[in-house]
């Protein structure tokens, strides 16, 4: 089987986590939590981590402090064998950096100090993409906008198909992402984007239909979590339910299911074997603490996928 060629255009920052969050305090409250950690993260960091371990050739654009942080990360993105040429270092930012917040049952919600994110710009882009060829972008919303819009016109006029995972939650003019190859928002970025909390397979129609209208993508796929994926083509929505595994953290979890599933695509596989291969990831990653630290590998995946007797030919 090829390896997939993968630009992932986006964030890159330190993750602060904070466990055994017992509820979202309110203003000038403090509450007791369990214990924390540092974690290298962002969600464009996130994607190009996973792709790396699933196999990919990975060459990640994004923009770093001239710190502590930004160093460490970056020591880290090319110890998995991650290209980053073409992250800049901005001597006039800090690394961004991001609050998390995880409950007993694995559900968190971030802050993001978006810090040289920020500063992400097209020409940075535009230099990788000249650089060399890709089989699929990978890019997010924790960047300025127009290097948003700007990544997909140049992947358009250069015809290489781009993924998006429509993270963090903000309600963003999609006009110029017509024709997008993959949208992807979970539930609270289903909901910003749409107005529609996504509580039902009918509502995830309903919201799917409303995207695919406004975007035309080739696939929307509305991540649900411990619901599973529901896909939507344009004529058909189909909801694919999750493994079920003892979830302990999601952090990373849609980072990985994108990365995971673009990989097979880029190989060739049918969309079904795919979204199989990426939620056997995801699931892997939910029962584990962290995000990059909890992205499993290819044969971390198999064997899952063959432990919980699924017959989908990787091979």
């Amino acid at each position: 089987m090829k390896q997939a060629n993968i630009l992932v255009v986006g964030s890159i920052n330190m993750d602060l986590i904070v466990y055994g969050v017992p509820k979202i305090p309110k203003f000038g409250e403090s509450i007791a939590c369990s214990r924390y950690n540092y974690a290298t993260g962002g969600k464009g960091a996130n994607q190009a981590y996973a792709a790396a371990l699933q196999g990919a050739n990975v060459s990640m654009v994004g923009r770093i402090g001239d710190d502590h942080n930004g160093h460490t990360i970056q020591t880290e993105l090319n110890r998995v064998g991650i290209d980053t040429t073409f992250v800049v270092t901005d001597q006039e930012s800090q690394t961004g950096i991001a609050p998390i917040m995880v409950d007993d049952e694995g559900k968190y919600f971030s802050l993001t100090v978006l810090g040289a994110n920020n500063h992400l710009h097209a020409d940075d882009v535009m230099k990788a993409i000249a650089a060399n060829d890709y089989d699929m972008v990978l890019m997010q919303l924790e960047m300025p906008l127009e290097t948003v819009y700007r990544t997909y016109e140049m992947a358009k006029e250069n015809n290489i198909p781009v993924f998006l995972d429509a993270g963090p939650a903000m309600n963003i003019p999609l006009d110029r992402l017509k024709g997008i190859y993959i949208i992807s928002p979970n539930e609270a970025e289903t909901e910003a984007l749409t107005g529609i909390s996504i509580d039902s397979e009918e509502q995830a129609l309903q919201a799917a239909q409303q995207l695919y209208e406004r975007v035309t993508p080739t696939f929307v796929i509305l991540k649900m979590g411990s619901r599973g994926a529901y896909v939507y083509d344009g004529a058909v929505g189909k909801m694919y339910p999750p493994f079920k595994v003892d979830a302990v953290d999601s952090t990373g979890a849609g980072d990985t299911f994108n990365a995971s599933l673009a990989i097979k695509l880029c190989q060739g596989y049918p969309l079904e074997t795919g979204i199989q291969f990426a939620q056997a990831a995801a699931a892997i990653c939910v029962s584990r603490n962290g995000a990059q630290s909890s992205i499993p590998d290819t044969e971390e995946v198999e064997a899952f996928l063959q432990a919980n007797n699924n017959s989908v030919n990787l091979n």
